[in-house]
């Protein structure tokens, strides 16, 4: 078929305003790509409510290209983008009368927003829904317009819109059932078929001659809608071009992105020489020096979290000094009161003491600084993994390093005085344990002074990453059930265990690690093991001496 000329040129304009907008996209970056198609769906969307439709269709169609590819680590971006982009494209193509391209465009979007993973909102997926069904109902598909409108009112129950427009295509579906049936009635009556033969040519000759009217409205409305084009290119032939307007303003915003950009780069060029005077490589490319920058970012984060995490300890050991002070004043009360003998007033039928400050005193002298130590010497090559040179013998040492949580409630019952005392305790109980290499006479574990005053010696003011030196694993042992109603038989309470710092199997000595890392990691694992059933095994002591003390 041949092509018109004005049809020719309308190609030849669309094929060379995707080129510049791909040409565009290929010179940006991915966050620049985001940022601009944010912009673009804003002017769209303003451009959509003054009535410039063609111009709200222009920028909506740029911003979907340049992130419809974006890679799959900017997928959120990317979704959160072209959903409402689709939805709002689909909504300009139904206002210009184009339903084919308003139900394709409205299809995609609800390609994305039927994946779980994609997390769209309720009401983007039914509107996208809505809009293709009113597509849909255009084009003359009328059950797959309903089952649309279904799914849209299974979304929004309250969509008055979703409603009427689906009462009209059940209703339209209605009369072309009852139009089949009545054709095929016509097969028992013959008398019945030639009456409905007239009746069908006569609609026939209306439905032609409906249809030949419509096609002179639509002849009128393509010419009426073509002079209007060749109008608006004649003025934008004499006019600035459609986005140089948009590019003045863009010129502020590149600018800082510009000096940012040049900050950056001075900034790499200091560090570059901070690391030459220490020496360290230097980082030639800008992406490398980001992608440092974001490391260092992350290790001042993780520093500043130890560095809490020593001072909470440090206030937690004065606790603990002020539980030891309480308990032997305590202790010393009750000799007081055994020396003066039981009381001669009137005794009540039953009492409850709350007993929680002696338990968890008494655990944590228990379990805090609890250890089991290998007892094979570690070899060199292991022992240079972590710890490089050693004056002794070394080993794996695998301790508690502190209760991370003790939360719950204890109270010893007396309900008859001629029977023993009910000992009910209920906790969540978590511990916090490290397995490191140590020397025979080493001081293991370090209180916060201690670690205070080892990030004051260090040249960076880093705080330790540990409790014990040269660690090679860290975790935490954890129980919700820590319950005297549910004591196991065993008096063995399941712990739950969790790894939470691994060793980075880099040789302090720069030999390769090989599989010497991994069999140190497993070392460790086993005595870590071992921790756990001392843990267990202190577990039945608390409780064994909890009823003990308080009989």
């Amino acid at each position: 078929m041949t092509k018109t000329f004005e049809e020719y040129q309308k190609e030849k304009r669309e094929r060379e305003w995707k080129e510049k907008v791909q040409k565009q996209k290929e010179a940006l970056g991915n966050a620049e790509r985001v940022k601009r198609a944010t912009d673009w769906k804003a002017i769209g969307n303003e451009k959509f409510k003054v009535g410039n439709l063609p111009e709200a269709r222009d920028y909506y169609r740029e911003a979907i290209i340049l992130v419809e590819d974006l890679v799959e680590a900017r997928r959120k971006e990317r979704n959160d983008l072209l959903v409402p982009l689709y939805a709002n494209l689909a909504q300009v193509y139904l206002r210009l009368g184009q339903p084919a391209p308003a139900e394709e465009v409205a299809s995609k979007a609800l390609v994305i927003a039927e994946l779980p993973r994609n997390n769209v909102s309720t009401s983007l997926r039914a509107k996208s829904q809505f809009r293709r069904a009113s597509a849909r109902r255009l084009l003359g598909m009328l059950e797959e317009a309903r089952e649309d409108l279904i799914a849209v009112l299974k979304l929004e129950p309250e969509s008055e819109e979703a409603a009427k427009d689906l009462a009209l295509v059940r209703a339209a579906l209605a009369e072309k059932a009852k139009e089949a049936r009545a054709a095929m009635g016509g097969f028992l009556n013959r008398e019945a078929a030639k009456t409905r033969q007239r009746d069908d040519q006569k609609a026939a000759i209306a439905e032609k001659l409906r249809l030949a009217e419509e096609r002179r409205r639509e002849r009128r409305a393509r010419a009426e809608q073509r002079q209007q084009m060749q109008d608006a290119f004649a003025k934008l032939a004499k006019s600035p071009m459609l986005y140089e307007e948009r590019e003045k303003e863009m010129e502020p915003i590149r600018q800082k992105e510009l000096e940012k950009k040049q900050t950056l780069e001075l900034e790499q060029n200091l560090l570059n020489i901070i690391d030459e005077s220490k020496g360290k490589p230097k980082v030639e490319k800008f992406d490398a020096f980001m992608q440092q920058k974001e490391e260092r970012c992350r290790e001042q984060s993780q520093e500043l979290d130890q560095k809490k995490k020593v001072l909470d300890k440090l206030k937690k050991e004065s606790d603990w000094q002020e539980d030891d002070s309480w308990r032997g004043q305590r202790e010393e009360h009750r000799k007081q009161i055994e020396a003066r003998g039981s009381s001669t007033g009137p005794r009540q039928l039953w009492d409850s003491t709350q007993v929680g400050r002696w338990c968890e005193q008494h655990l944590r002298k228990l379990l805090v600084k609890a250890s089991v130590t290998a007892t094979d010497e570690l070899e060199p090559e292991l022992l240079a993994l972590a710890k490089g040179e050693a004056t002794g013998r070394c080993v794996l040492r695998a301790l508690v390093t502190d209760v991370l949580k003790f939360e719950g409630d204890a109270a010893v019952m007396r309900l008859n005085l001629q029977k023993p005392p009910l000992h009910y305790f209920d906790y969540f109980l978590k511990l916090e344990w490290e397995v490191a290499i140590a020397e025979e006479g080493d001081e293991f574990y370090r209180t916060a002074e201690e670690l205070i005053q080892e990030a004051a010696q260090d040249n960076d003011n880093k705080a330790p990453p540990s409790i014990a030196k040269n660690r090679i694993l860290a975790g935490t042992f954890k129980t919700r059930m820590l319950c005297s109603e549910e004591e196991p038989a065993d008096g063995k309470w399941a712990l739950a265990v969790k790894v939470k710092r691994r060793f980075d199997c880099q040789p302090k000595d720069g030999s390769p690690a090989g599989a010497r890392g991994a069999r140190l990691e497993q070392m460790a694992q086993v005595l870590r093991d071992r921790l756990l059933e001392e843990a267990q095994r202190l577990l039945c002591r608390w409780a064994q001496d909890y009823r003990e003390y308080w009989a």
